[in-house]
Formats: C-alpha cells, sequence, structure tokens
C-alpha cells in the first residue's frame, strides 16, 4: 500500500533542533531558512501582517504549497489552473527553442489567448510536497577514525539504501536526500514531479532583457524579467493547493517583503581556504575562459538569425557566470570577508589548542595542507575539464573511445546485446556532441591546449609531441589543431547523428585523430582526478569536525547553507550606497526605459513600444507614489542567490509584489558572506508586469484569469 503523504507532514521538530544547536550566532537579519526553522523567527515583528502558520506549518496547506522549483529557477503558481510565474531569463533557453527565424517569439515575444495555442516545453517542474531529517539514518555506521574514503562510501550507501526504500513507498514522487550540513545534518525530500509545462506569456526580448549584459547585476534595472506558462497534469491544467493572491498596487519604500525559493549554493561555513581557492582560481580563470567562448560565439553567429538563436542560451548562460565571477572578485577585494575568515580561523585554533584534543587540533592545519594541493591542481585541472564541455568534437571522441573500450571488454553474447544495452551511453554521446562550427569548435579547443601549456606544468607535452610541436605559439597550436579537425570525420554532423541511431558499433570504431589525443588527454586527466577527489573527501570529512570546533567556540545558532531546497529570507525595500557619494533609491520607473532606449544594441527598444511607454496612460496603481510614473524594478535587502531567480516577492499580507532576477553587482558576494551595507537583490515589479502585460501585448485572457481589472 503507498504510504499516504500529507503536504510538509513530515516534518519534524527534530530539523529545528540539529539547526538550532550549531554555530556563529549574529543579530544581522540574513539567512535563507529551511522551513523546519521558521518556528525560530519572529517574522510578526519584522512586520508579518498574517499569522506566521499562513507560511508554512506542518499538515496545512500555505503560501509554500504555491512555489515551484522550475529547471534551476523558481516558480509560483498564480491562478487555480496552473499558471506559474518566473523569470524570462528561466525560460530563455525554452523559448529560443521554440522560435525559428520565421516565428522569432525569442525577438517578438510570446501570447497564447488560448489553452490551444500554448507551446509545449521541456522544463521540469518540481513540488515539494513533505520532508524529514534522516541524519540518523544516513551517518549510520559512520567511523570517524576510517578512511574519509570509508566515511563517503558508508554515507552514499546509506542515502542509497533510504531513497530506494522511500521510491518503493512513494513510486509517483521524486525523492531526494540533501545534505544540509557537510557530514552532519541531511534531509530527505519528498517531491510531485510535472513534466507538462507550456508557455503561456514571454514579453518581447527588448522588454525582458532590456539592458542586456550592460546591465546584468547592476542597478538601476529596467528590464521586464518575467514570463507565465501554465503546468499540466494528465493533458489538463494542474489544480494547485494554494495559488498567490496579487497586490496590484505593489511597495514602497521601507515596507517588509519576504522571498520563498529554492536558492542554490552559498559557502558561508566553508574555511577560510576555500575563499582563497575562488579568489586565485575559479573566478579569475573561469571567467577569463567564458569570455573568450563568448566572443568566439559572437563573432561566429554575426548576421547569422539561426546561429543567433542557436546560441542565445548558451551566451546567456556564460554572460551570466562570468559577469557574477568578477562581482565576487570585485567583492572580496572590497570587504575584509578573507581577512575576517582568516581570523576567525586563527582564533579557532588557539582555542582548539588550549582546549581541544590532540585529533581536534590537527583539523585546521590540515584543512590548510589540503587546499595547498588543490591549488596547485587547480588551474590545469579545471582547464582540462572544459576541454569536455567547450569541445563538441573532443568529447565525441573521448565518449567513443570509451564505448569501444567498453565493447571490446564484452564477450561475444554480451556484444549482441551491446547495443541495446549502451543506449543510455550512446544518449549521452549526443547531448555531448555540440557542434556549430569545425572552426569555433577547433578553435576552443586549441585555446584550452595553449593555456595548459603556458601553465608550464608538463600535463599537454604528449599532446605537444603528437602535433610535432617544441615551445609553440598560439598561432601555431591553433593552426595544428584545426588541420586535424578540418580532416575529422566528426565535423559532419548528420552523418554522425545517422550513424548514433542507426550503426553505433560503426561510429566508435571509426578511427579520427582526435581520438588520438583523447586518448593521450585522458590519463592526464585522471590522474589529476584521482587526487582532486582524495582531497575533497578528506576535506568534505573534516568539515563536520571544523563545526564541531565552531560549535564548542561559539554556541549560538546557524543558518545552513543553500542548497536548492525550499528556502524564506526576508527584509525590506531598501535602497543603498554602492560606492562613495552614490545613492541608490529603490524603485525605477518607466521614465528610465525612455532615457536609455536605442536602436540597436542592449538597450534596444522598439519604436512601437517606445510610442507606448511614452503616450499610454496607465492605471493609476500601476504609478510609483512620488514620481507619477509606472514602476519598473525594485530593490530590497533579502539574502538571495543563483536559484532565487523567479521567486515570488511577497508583502506583509502575502501578496505577490514582484518576481525576484538578480542581485546588484556588489551583491553578488552573497555566497560567500551577507551583508547590509552592499547586500541588495533585484525584482521587476509586480505593477510593471502588470502594464507590459495590459498596455504592451493586451494579453487581456490572462489578466482575466489572475483576477486583475485595469480599465
Amino acid at each position: 500500500m503507498k504510504r499516504l503523504i500529507t503536504p510538509y507532514l513530515r516534518a519534524t521538530t527534530l530539523v529545528v533542533a540539529v539547526f538550532l544547536m550549531a554555530f556563529t550566532p549574529s543579530e544581522k537579519e540574513e539567512g535563507m531558512y529551511p522551513l523546519a526553522q521558521l518556528g525560530s523567527l519572529d517574522l510578526a515583528k519584522a512586520g508579518l501582517q498574517i499569522p506566521q502558520s499562513d507560511i508554512y506549518q506542518p499538515g496545512k496547506v500555505g503560501l509554500t504549497n504555491a512555489l515551484v522549483r522550475l529547471g534551476g529557477c523558481t516558480g509560483s503558481f498564480i491562478s487555480e489552473k496552473g499558471l506559474i510565474i518566473t523569470n524570462h531569463h528561466c525560460v530563455f533557453g525554452a523559448v529560443a527553442s521554440a522560435s525559428t527565424p520565421e516565428k522569432n517569439y525569442l525577438d517578438n515575444g510570446f501570447y497564447a489567448a488560448n489553452e490551444s495555442e500554448e507551446i509545449k516545453t521541456t522544463l521540469p517542474c518540481r513540488i515539494t510536497l513533505s520532508f524529514e531529517d534522516v541524519s540518523t539514518r544516513v551517518l549510520e555506521g559512520v567511523n570517524p577514525d576510517d578512511s574519509p574514503e570509508k566515511q563517503a562510501e558508508v554515507i552514499s550507501d546509506n542515502i542509497q539504501s533510504i531513497t530506494k526504500e522511500e521510491q518503493e513507498n512513494n513510486p509517483d514522487l521524486e525523492i531526494k536526500i540533501s545534505e544540509m550540513f557537510v557530514g552532519k545534518y541531511y534531509t530527505l525530500f519528498r517531491y510531485k514531479m510535472l513534466d507538462d509545462v507550456r508557455l503561456v506569456y514571454v514579453p518581447p526580448k527588448a522588454v525582458g532583457k532590456f539592458g542586456g549584459e550592460s546591465d546584468n547585476w547592476m542597478w538601476p534595472r529596467h528590464n521586464g524579467d518575467f514570463s507565465i506558462v501554465r503546468a499540466y497534469e494528465d493533458g489538463k491544467p494542474y489544480v494547485p493547493q494554494k495559488h498567490l493572491k496579487i497586490d496590484v498596487n505593489g511597495t514602497k519604500e521601507n515596507d517588509f517583503v519576504f522571498i520563498l525559493g529554492y536558492p542554490g549554493s552559498t559557502y558561508r561555513h566553508y574555511p577560510a581556504q576555500f575563499l582563497t581557492y575562488q579568489n586565485e582560481h575559479i573566478l579569475p580563470l573561469i571567467s577569463s575562459w567564458f569570455d573568450e567562448r563568448i566572443d568566439l560565439l559572437h563573432r561566429d553567429a554575426k548576421g547569422d538569425t539561426k546561429k543567433e538563436l542557436q546560441y542565445a542560451s548558451t551566451i546567456a548562460s556564460l554572460s551570466n557566470t562570468t559577469k557574477n565571477f568578477k562581482g565576487k572578485m570585485q567583492g572580496l577585494r572590497r570587504t575584509n570577508i578573507m581577512e575576517q575568515r582568516a581570523s576567525e580561523q586563527a582564533k579557532l585554533q588557539d582555542y582548539v589548542k588550549k582546549n581541544g584534543s590532540e585529533s581536534a587540533k590537527k583539523v585546521i592545519p590540515r584543512i590548510a595542507e589540503l587546499y595547498a594541493r588543490k591549488n596547485a591542481l587547480a588551474d590545469d585541472y579545471i582547464l582540462m575539464n572544459q576541454m569536455y564541455s567547450s569541445s563538441g568534437m573532443f568529447n565525441l571522441a573521448h565518449s567513443s573511445n570509451k564505448a569501444l573500450d567498453s565493447y571490446n571488454a564484452a564477450d561475444k553474447e554480451q556484444r549482441k546485446t551491446w547495443v541495446e544495452d549502451s543506449k543510455a551511453a550512446i544518449q549521452s554521446m549526443k547531448r555531448g556532441y555540440r557542434v556549430y562550427s569545425t572552426e569555433m569548435d577547433a578553435q576552443l579547443f586549441s585555446s584550452l591546449v595553449y593555456r595548459i601549456y603556458k601553465s608550464g606544468n608538463g600535463r599537454m607535452d604528449d599532446v605537444l609531441a603528437y602535433l610535432k610541436l617544441d615551445q609553440p605559439s598560439r598561432d601555431e597550436v591553433q593552426e595544428s589543431i584545426e588541420n586535424i579537425w578540418y580532416s575529422s570525420k566528426y565535423k559532419n554532423r548528420l552523418d554522425i547523428l545517422e550513424l548514433m541511431d542507426t550503426k553505433p558499433i560503426k561510429l566508435i570504431k571509426t578511427k579520427d585523430k582526435i581520438r588520438d589525443l583523447a586518448r593521450l588527454i585522458y590519463p592526464v586527466l585522471q590522474k589529476d582526478a584521482t587526487e582532486w577527489r582524495d582531497i575533497d573527501a578528506e576535506l568534505k570529512a573534516l568539515m563536520p569536525r571544523l563545526a564541531d570546533i565552531k560549535q564548542d567556540y561559539y554556541g549560538g545558532t546557524f543558518v545552513p547553507d543553500a542548497n536548492s531546497t525550499l528556502r524564506l529570507t526576508y527584509g525590506y525595500v531598501k535602497g543603498y550606497s554602492p560606492s562613495d557619494a552614490v545613492y541608490n533609491d529603490p524603485f525605477t520607473t518607466i521614465d528610465g526605459i525612455i532615457e536609455k532606449a536605442q536602436p540597436s544594441g542592449d538597450y534596444y527598444m522598439p519604436e512601437n513600444i517606445l510610442e507606448k511607454y511614452k503616450t499610454v496612460t496607465a492605471n493609476d496603481n500601476l504609478k510609483h507614489p512620488k514620481h507619477d510614473q509606472v514602476v519598473v524594478g525594485v530593490l530590497y535587502n533579502l539574502d538571495t542567490t543563483g536559484g532565487n531567480s523567479g521567486s515570488p516577492i511577497l508583502n506583509a499580507k502575502g501578496e505577490l509584489v514582484g518576481v525576484n532576477f538578480d542581485r546588484a553587482f556588489s551583491a553578488t558576494i552573497n555566497d560567500f558572506e551577507w551583508n547590509e551595507s552592499y547586500s541588495r537583490s533585484i525584482g521587476v515589479d509586480i505593477r510593471y508586469v502588470l502594464y507590459v502585460m495590459k498596455y504592451v501585448n493586451e494579453a487581456d485572457a490572462v489578466l482575466d484569469e489572475l483576477g486583475v481589472d485595469l480599465d
């Protein structure tokens, strides 16, 4: 018999107790609070005007039931027929996929006046149904004296066993155990999955992405970063347990607001050495590499609408990451976070020398040793991994080598069913074989070879010997790689895809010089990967021991790092001073769009829409209380990160007043530390959402379903 799952019924006070026994006391109103920890907050004192139980209470339907995870973003139900509001950039890839040069929904927008016109996407929709603490079960049998690898193996086996049992009891749900703190706390989540999500309303790109990369991670902001989709179940619009009510009046400065959502990853409880590793390796290396990829993609697609649509989602993703990383580097330079973290660790080490056991005294020095090893590997290891994601032809060569090894290792009987048994591997080969331009593919790969060679660590020696190059220039490396790429069979995409479908064994037996390169590089990567995994395994084993030291030293409370599970954060609509003598108001208006608008580029705005902005007399509810103009963007001091894109901004009554989509440039540092002076998040105000739907595209059917009357 299936176990009956009541929404959130299995959340226990044990989870609260677990989180409240930890460390780092703080008087700051920060935090991405797990649902189990909401009982520790006094939101009424902060400004909430509804019972806190209306947000979440075990066994009761609340605002949390209106939340969904949509792909890697957040969304929220806004009608009883499954309408979900999220960000424009969260459906960007889906819209690009649905577009053609003839029907360019990305540029022109999309509106389905009725359900029959809605366009199906591949966006997954996940709804949190229930959760419970399973830390004791996950950690059963873990011996801290065992090797890090053995401890990790026991934890992994326990997670698999618990997940399997839960999946058997709840076959219609997705079961996931999330690590709330490395090696200490684990929560089991049960999710309902909806795999039929359809586009309903998407504003034109000039509205949804106004400001482009120039304004990304910046304030003031003037883009309508929102879209509306509908979830279906069994071919019918999904009926949610809860949907949000819209407040057409929006907010004003200093109003209390809160956000529910699925923030991705933060690193606030990581050791000081982690910040050094990020600042000196991950952040500068990836941002530099992504900048190069973006430049090549733009040059390759210039003037080609089909390629521009193909590359649009990739460019947007790369651009978002590289600017985020540059913001983090700026934040680490402008603040004393690194110094604070190092000073804290020094105090902890002094404390443990006087009060700790002999094994405890070794924890912090050992963490420093492991990060020193990791830093020595980092640049080459990161770039070698990028070879597989940046070059579709190299990825295929590597996959073909692995598949051939598998085939050769099979006996006669196994070879008869090899194709059937290898369907998943063949599909993986297809996904990794992303090649739109042989020239660009070769340029990306050759650039990585040259970068790794110039590090001076010798990891490309065998490759250069194969290419018959000695102390080559960048151009010489590129020329040699291009010669191989242009003569490769892998450049003929349609032929290769046909072989994957019809004759995969022939494909994996096809000789190619790129496969020779893959054979040379993989053992080098594997050697580094083995050491990398050993380092990470030991660091994971040391994290709970570091937590114990902090707990002994501090006492107090702690909010676990974000990990893509449902969280709440709260604060106020609030401006700030990002730099000396500069103050940013918490609202922007349509006047700013008119000021910025250009006939092309990031600030492109079509004349027909611009004319509406200049002439339409909007409903008074949509206007800024001071400036008598329609509000566009809103700024607030909430604690958000990646994954909060699309999160609903809710007022003191729990009503929808905006949609979160970004952070200010200075707030990208939130992943490492929150600070009142620079942590600001950005949303599109609900007044602009309604204005665009009403006056730009006349999406009256959607407004009617939302129960919004602006006449």
